[in-house]
């Protein structure tokens, strides 16, 4: 069973590589360790599908993939010297800099936000509006719950209009469930899947980036003394992100495949359901295949504010290059 799992593995990476354009290699090979902002999971799958491919050792880089605890403590990893990259959610980023830490994104793995709001029949969440007198399932401390505000002011609603009842993640599909709440806030782009789950074609969803808020969430971000010192290494990093999180789109059972191959422990068809929640997040419809990965200067500084107009840079990406396909 593992031999022809793994046979089926090359044969599907064979197959996609032939699609991957090549890399100038890097004057030397060396270890970049790669500091993930949680557990593995479909998110990362396009890491683990070019280390799967031997492309980042063909860019003379020797990547070693690091679970982690949190965005924060990634990018502080990352700052320190620990790794030389670091999966985060863009807001750590920020913070890290206000706190003197000079980390700086290089990459959006999540050209669109992730945020929502969900309810399951008879709830209907078809405009902003249907939210006012519903008591929303919330972490205080989530995004989605933080930018509550500014979402209320740029769609005309009273901020005073719901009622928040302050929930763990995990427990909100019971919260939806048993009644204790009418809908639920959502920031993580996983537990799309267990509302899906749980509620089916029940379930509404009433996104905030088609309503006026898309801040950027999930980066991959260096030291800025990484950027300064090792800008080659960098680079040859930056475009490797940028096709294997386009060809995991294009080809997500071979980006799923390499995934579970390397932590067997994941559920694959559980990885299958989050990556096409994650998909549309990376490249939305209508997005460039040149433009993934790529930050959008005003839309930072409308959602993070202005000091985050340093806290990223474009440089890493080649404009000019688009897809080989």
């Amino acid at each position: 069973m593992i031999g022809r799992r793994r046979a089926n593995l090359r044969s599907a990476l064979a197959y996609l590589a032939l699609g991957w354009v090549a890399v100038r290699p890097v004057a030397a090979a060396e270890v970049w360790r790669i500091c993930l902002n949680w557990a593995p999971g479909a998110d990362h799958a396009p890491l683990y599908l070019a280390r799967e491919l031997g492309l980042f050792q063909e860019a003379g880089l020797a990547v070693d993939l690091r679970p982690g605890g949190g965005s924060a403590d990634a990018v502080a990893k990352a700052q320190r010297g620990e790794c030389e990259a670091a999966v985060a959610d863009f807001g750590a980023v920020v913070s890290a800099r206000r706190a003197g830490r000079n980390a700086v994104a290089v990459f959006a793995i999540f050209s669109d936000a992730p945020l929502a709001f969900v309810a399951r029949a008879p709830v209907r969440l078809g405009h902003p509006a249907d939210l006012t007198g519903l008591r929303i399932a919330t972490d205080e401390k989530e995004l989605a719950r933080r930018l509550w505000p500014e979402f209320a002011r740029r769609n005309g609603l009273d901020p005073g209009a719901v009622t928040w009842v302050q929930t763990p993640n995990n427990a909100k599909v019971n919260a939806l469930r048993g009644g204790t709440a009418d809908a639920a806030s959502h920031t993580f782009y996983h537990h799309m899947t267990e509302f899906s789950r749980a509620f089916g074609p029940s379930l509404a969803v009433l996104p905030y980036r088609d309503h006026g808020i898309n801040p950027y969430t999930q980066v991959v971000a260096v030291s800025e003394r990484t950027a300064e010192t090792q800008p080659g290494q960098v680079a040859a990093f930056v475009r490797l992100l940028r096709d294997a999180h386009r060809d995991c789109v294009a080809a997500p059972e071979a980006c799923i495949t390499a995934l579970t191959a390397a932590n067997p422990h994941l559920d694959p068809e559980l990885e299958r359901e989050k990556w096409a929640v994650a998909a549309p997040l990376v490249r939305p419809a209508g997005l460039a295949a040149s433009s993934v990965g790529r930050f959008e200067p005003g839309r930072v500084i409308a959602h993070h504010g202005p000091e985050a107009a340093e806290a990223f840079t474009n440089r890493f990406l080649d404009a000019a290059v688009g897809a080989p396909r």
